[in-house]
């Protein structure tokens, strides 16, 4: 894997076997960090002119419901017209970061949630 971005927040990486783009969520997220790593993200899709995220949030480690309308509003619609066609989510085992992920997440069929990395990662690389 390559990293692009690596901040106290958020790590992206590519990973060209796949083709994929990975979002590595670190540690408390405000609606700062995550609208910062949103854009962050929808930065390194166009570079790469990325189709496929791997969105991890296995290390965050609270709520951020304040960026979750700005992200499901907002942001998915950006990135689906920068080119995104397949968003795979792992949630945090944390309760209520796992509420915010499932309010952000957008009612479409580019996005699929996962707990576990395997899973996730299976399904980016081909997905159904």
């Amino acid at each position: 894997m390559q990293t692009l971005v690596k901040e106290k927040f958020i790590q992206i990486s590519y990973e060209p076997e796949g083709d994929y783009l990975y979002a590595d969520w670190l540690g408390f997220q405000s609606e700062e960090s995550v609208k910062a790593g949103c854009e962050l993200l929808l930065k390194e899709l166009t570079k790469k002119k990325a189709s496929k995220v791997l969105n991890d949030n296995t290390k965050v480690t609270g709520p951020w419901q304040s960026a979750t309308e700005w992200v499901g509003t907002v942001w998915f619609p950006k990135m689906e017209a920068a080119g995104l066609k397949h968003f795979s989510w792992i949630f945090s085992s944390n309760i209520f970061a796992e509420l915010s992920a499932k309010k952000a997440m957008p009612a479409s069929d580019i996005v699929k949630s996962f707990n576990s990395y395997p899973e996730a990662k299976k399904w980016i690389i081909s997905p159904q």
